[in-house]
């Protein structure tokens, strides 16, 4: 991880947060009870964490990478 005067860009927030923090209570904390269960379990389902990424909607993509810039920003 960047020492502490250095920024994580967007894209390493996010690979960072989605190995190290996500899970169904996040998923929950972001996207709300129904749809956080929903992202999530496909999330489970995708071949990978960019495929699921690129299937979900602008909004959502937004949220979740604000929420791993909170950690790894």
């Amino acid at each position: 991880m960047a020492n502490s005067n250095e920024k994580n860009n967007d894209v390493t927030c996010f690979m960072y947060y989605i190995f190290n923090k996500w899970n169904l209570a996040e998923a929950k904390h972001v996207y709300g009870d129904n749809l956080g269960e929903h992202i999530y379990n496909k999330f489970l389902d995708a071949r990978s964490a960019l495929y699921w990424y690129s299937e979900i909607d602008t909004e959502c993509k937004n949220k979740i990478v604000e929420r791993a810039k909170h950690f790894y920003g």
